[in-house]
């Protein structure tokens, strides 16, 4: 379903508990002890904690490879940026198949 961060504990000062809505693969959810959630492949389809960020399609394969205890850093990118990398991948990919 999902792959727990850990680290510095992400305080709500509102409320831990939103009412449900969509989410999709790759959302950052902070349920309420403050450790983020990356949703894997067999998200749910939807959820009802605050959500801070969506890893991007072009990173999702790296994040969800990641081995217990490894470091991860994000980085806030505009759509246009996200979608440049996606396309790049796809190109890559292209010339493997």
């Amino acid at each position: 379903m999902g792959m727990r961060l850990e680290g510095t504990v992400l305080k709500n000062v509102i409320s831990t508990n939103i009412r449900s809505e969509g989410i999709i693969k790759g959302s950052i959810q902070v349920p309420a002890d403050g450790q983020p959630i990356v949703l894997l492949n067999d998200h749910p389809t939807i959820g009802g904690y605050p959500k801070i960020a969506t890893v991007i399609s072009a990173d999702f394969a790296k994040v969800a490879q990641l081995s217990p205890g490894k470091e991860i850093m994000f980085k806030k990118v505009k759509l246009l940026e996200a979608e440049k990398y996606f396309h790049e991948q796809q190109e890559i990919l292209n010339k493997i198949y």
